[in-house]
């Protein structure tokens, strides 16, 4: 998980590093960038902070020496404060009280990155155990402290995602299963949460190969469990609707499980469940990708989005552990595993 998420926060540097004007000869002036993506599921909460750097010269070899971008580690201190809040008319929350109910202080700590532009030996990042403890009625604020002066150079606020969700369909009475004449499709419905301005359904498909050695007496079964995850088309929420649809096309579903599995041919069971995580993140979020998104051309003038005061980035929230374990048809007589079938992958 901790490598997950510093490859996607270098990620969200990359574009930040790329987008960000500047010239190389102006004065030096320290610029922290900050990400953390607060998740109220996970065990843990990460922070990623490093620097812009300016220099004459090639910039992807500044960016390819840890001591141009990283901070050492005893420079910072990284906090998240919970703060009381109060709901104003348009249901948004405000800060409210002098002090935070509690502080959560993260550790230094590093992860291996891969490949890429920038510095990839060891990753800094700072981590903290938050897992059951954080509250969607408070507000979060992220504070990046310069132990050698003291100051706050960055921090930043952001809400949780809050609220029940719940799978509408398909469902354990409504089966997973594609329909229509011209272009098959099955609508995924699912009701809204507080804050989640961007949803991102998965589909995750179940399969397992059957290998069957006849050489042996009694004959010798090993049976291999696999998963595909197909990713279906994101869906932005106005914030005023109770239900989202997602529609998935079978075209692209069964061209994905093909693709995924390959030349392999083996015999492979079809398991008669699937998994639909429901993903989703907060406005912060949902902005900060709409602005490092592909504009569409290349002419087209690009912008950064940040919410970090004193610097550049993104402090927001996610959601991204809710799933929903739903029936697929089994019987080889429907047209959901007459298709699969049809893929001459060993269904």
């Amino acid at each position: 998980m901790l490598k997950k998420t510093i490859a996607s926060l270098s990620v969200l540097f990359l574009f930040a590093s790329c987008e960000v004007e500047f010239s190389p000869n102006e004065n030096w002036k320290e610029i922290p960038v900050v990400y953390c993506l607060l998740d109220q599921d996970d065990d843990t909460s990460y922070v990623r902070v490093q620097r812009c750097f300016l220099g004459e010269g090639n910039q992807y070899e500044f960016a390819a020496v840890g001591d141009s971008i990283n901070y050492p580690q005893g420079a910072l201190t990284v906090m998240l404060e919970e703060w009381k809040a109060t709901e104003g008319q348009n249901g948004s929350l405000h800060v409210s009280g002098q002090s935070p109910n509690r502080i959560f202080t993260f550790s230094y700590t590093e992860c291996v990155k891969g490949d890429g532009l920038f510095y990839n030996s060891n990753q800094p990042a700072y981590a903290c155990a938050t897992g059951g403890q954080l509250d969607s009625t408070c507000i979060y604020r992220l504070k990046i402290v310069k132990n050698a002066t003291g100051d706050t150079i960055a921090q930043a606020e952001t809400q949780l995602i809050s609220g029940d969700q719940r799978l509408i369909y398909p469902n354990n009475v409504n089966l997973f299963t594609f329909s229509g004449t011209s272009s098959k499709t099955c609508n995924i419905i699912w009701s809204t949460m507080k804050e989640a301005r961007r949803y991102q359904p998965i589909v995750r498909f179940f399969y397992r190969d059957f290998i069957v050695d006849r050489t042996s007496i009694p004959w010798d079964t090993t049976i291999i469990p696999h998963s595909i995850d197909i990713v279906c088309e994101m869906v932005k929420n106005d914030m005023r609707s109770t239900t989202c649809t997602t529609k998935l096309d079978q075209s692209y579903f069964l061209s994905e499980i093909k693709d995924a599995i390959g030349d392999d041919t083996c015999n492979k069971n079809i398991i008669d469940t699937l998994q639909i995580f429901i993903t989703s993140c907060n406005e912060p979020l949902a902005a900060y990708l709409y602005a490092t998104s592909p504009m569409g051309s290349f002419d087209q003038e690009p912008f950064t989005y940040t919410n970090i005061q004193g610097g550049l980035g993104v402090f927001a929230s996610r959601r991204q552990h809710l799933s929903y374990r739903v029936r697929t048809p089994s019987s080889a007589m429907d047209s959901y595993v007459k298709a699969l079938k049809e893929l001459g992958v060993g269904f």
